[in-house]
């Protein structure tokens, strides 16, 4: 509750712990202000306990990913704050339109993942083009190693002026035997399965983007395995929206922002 997270702030712990005990007996849904008090107390194993409770409730029903990336910011795990906040992104969770004005999320300002994940929030609500799709696929094929499909779909906003360049790119990686991502060595193409041409309209348009890795290529020593891919939309060379399976890709391998010339081995975009 905001009487108890003021609590809180105030260091007046008893009461916030009070206060947010009570609300989660009364709902059955682990308090992540409980969870984030606790750490503020040197309570590290509750407010674990409680992070832990969290997740595993997101199997049965909807958790709010902010939440659970405030109680990792309570407990300096950044990484797995971020992960979170990039799941809300996926989400278009409404409370990411306010993390740079809380208290919970105060300590990754200092981060430079920061900024740009407020850039990217703010961009999106007043994006001309939007990610409606990204729908990985495994092909059973006789002749590869492995075989994958990505859908992705792209809807304009309605009354999109036709005559502007549209670029989506496409980044396959790959999983090294120590789990270090790279990005991809395998054979990659792209084709459209709707016209490229005029963004008028506001159906959604499909690229299909595949990542092959043909049983006769040469086994690297690093033992490369599938490991996901990132989706970026450009209009006119600013960036729109992105996506990524796993989420923490996109800081991992960060896009630009502004693009001028289409990178190497980017799908075919389009000039209406």
């Amino acid at each position: 509750s905001v009487l108890a997270a003021a609590y809180r702030e105030k260091g007046n712990f008893p009461e916030a712990i009070a206060l947010y005990t009570k609300a989660q007996e009364a709902t059955h849904v682990p308090s992540s202000g409980l969870a984030i008090t606790y750490t503020r107390m040197g309570r590290e194993m509750e407010a674990r306990n409680i992070l832990a409770q969290l997740v595993r409730a997101r199997d049965k029903r909807y958790v709010s990913a902010p939440l659970i990336a405030a109680v990792s910011t309570a407990l300096g795990d950044k990484v797995e704050a971020f992960h979170w906040l990039e799941v809300a992104y996926d989400e278009h969770s409404g409370v990411l339109q306010w993390i740079a004005f809380l208290p919970e999320f105060r300590a990754l300002h200092s981060d430079a993942r920061f900024p740009h994940l407020l850039q990217r929030i703010s961009a999106s609500h007043d994006t001309i083009l939007k990610i409606a799709e990204t729908t990985l696929s495994e092909i059973n094929d006789p002749k590869a190693q492995s075989h994958f499909n990505l859908k992705v779909g792209v809807k304009p906003r309605p009354g999109t002026p036709n005559g502007h360049a549209v670029r989506i790119v496409v980044s396959f990686y790959d999983l090294t035997k120590d789990n270090k991502m790279m990005p991809t060595n395998a054979q990659i193409g792209y084709h459209w399965l709707t016209s490229a041409n005029g963004w008028a309209e506001a159906a959604p348009r499909f690229l299909e983007a595949t990542y092959v890795r043909p049983k006769t290529q040469t086994f690297f020593a690093d033992g490369r395995r599938y490991g996901g891919f990132t989706v970026r939309v450009y209009f006119d060379g600013q960036l729109q929206d992105s996506r990524a399976s796993p989420p923490h890709l996109l800081t991992l391998f960060p896009g630009e922002d502004h693009l001028t010339n289409p990178p190497p081995d980017a799908p075919p975009g389009s000039s209406p």
